[in-house]
């Protein structure tokens, strides 16, 4: 098949970067056609994305449905809804495939959807279900996988050289420093733990983000210099992870995170927040801890039971592995993709072509 994915949100260190990038890895590996349209090609570099749209809607709809016509995909993966508006406009399309890596809560009677629509999570379901009043044969459900990534030994070696307390233990948070990713509950929260685990405990933030001078700001009036590690992006999560004794997501909004099935397959004791999909993951007192979004004392009282318990933190640990090993691999993922791509392309060579707007979704 040829597979064409689109996509105009696209940013460095998001989820929805490495899940594209996956599944054109394991399509090309399974013999398959893929190309990416990006606005961004940056991003996609090593996966030889094209610089493609521009923001323009009219000049944008006009060279997509010429690229169409001329490529013939069998089947287009749109990953944002400016795609999906676009494609939705193109007369005689291919059948279309639309992953939301956030729940959309805006503009429900302006936004046009692609014939299926894929929840990352049972939650993201459930919203696509509930909010756009999508019928179930224009819904799929398939979870985020991911491909554990091995650690450089040398590298972990110097990263931990790097940092300024290197006999702390470390606390991990993997995030784009944006408001929905909740950081400044989490620096609440660590400034009220018991002194002894903050002496105990440095706490590592990867990412980069809009809100990064802010938190460095409030890091700073909080009194947490010396606890409180702002590395940036970073291409090393799985040699930080190795480093790593507790990974903690304050998130106020999710699909189904990433980082957090990362922090799984590392076996780290992890500690989120009760977002869209992530207690379809993470499963309190089994395998981690949820607590709930915007409450910094819960996140205290969540960092102060894995901190200060080992016998804990390596229970959970072993537990998140051996879930990551049973469900949240990204061969599932994949596998999953690869029959809905099968049989969009399977009803359309025994279908006669679809008028576009009768799969529009009647809304209230």
């Amino acid at each position: 098949m040829k597979i064409l994915h689109a996509l105009y949100q696209s940013k460095t260190g998001t989820g929805t970067l490495q899940v594209v990038l996956d599944l054109q890895a394991s399509a090309q590996a399974a013999g398959h056609t893929v190309s990416i349209l990006a606005r961004d090609a940056q991003v996609f570099a090593d996966a030889g994305a094209e610089q493609f749209f521009t923001g323009n809607k009219l000049w944008d709809w006009l060279r997509f449905g010429q690229r169409i016509a001329r490529d013939s995909p069998d089947v287009v993966h749109v990953h944002d809804r400016y795609c999906s508006l676009l494609l939705r406009g193109i007369p005689n399309r291919p059948p279309s495939v639309q992953t939301n890596h956030i729940a959309y809560t805006t503009r429900r009677r302006f936004t046009l959807l692609a014939d299926v629509v894929v929840g990352c999570s049972e939650a993201m379901d459930r919203h696509h279900a509930e909010f756009f009043n999508l019928p179930s044969y224009r819904r799929a459900v398939i979870q985020n996988g991911i491909t554990a990534r091995l650690p450089e030994p040398e590298q972990v070696a110097k990263l931990q050289q790097s940092l300024p307390g290197q006999k702390k233990k470390l606390c991990l948070t993997v995030a784009r420093l944006e408001p929905e990713k909740g950081h400044h509950y989490l620096l609440e929260a660590i400034a009220g733990l018991d002194p002894a685990l903050r002496k105990a405990w440095g706490f590592v933030m990867a990412g980069s983000g809009s809100l990064e001078n802010p938190l460095r700001k409030q890091t700073q009036q909080l009194g947490l210099d010396a606890d409180v590690f702002w590395i940036g992006h970073t291409a090393w999560v799985p040699e930080w992870l190795a480093l790593a004794e507790v990974f903690v997501l304050p998130s106020l909004l999710e699909g189904l995170p990433l980082s957090l099935l990362e922090a799984m397959a590392a076996g780290l004791a992890c500690l989120a927040t009760d977002v869209g999909g992530t207690a379809e993951a993470l499963h309190p007192q089994r395998n981690g801890l949820l607590i709930p979004p915007e409450d910094a004392p819960a996140l205290r009282e969540g960092l102060t039971q894995l901190l200060s318990n080992p016998q804990l933190r390596r229970h959970f640990g072993q537990a998140a592995r051996a879930d990551y090993q049973r469900h949240w691999r990204f061969e599932r993922t994949w596998q999953q993709y690869e029959a809905l791509y099968q049989r969009l392309h399977r009803t359309a060579l025994h279908s006669p072509a679809i008028p576009p707007d009768s799969l529009t979704p009647r809304l209230p």
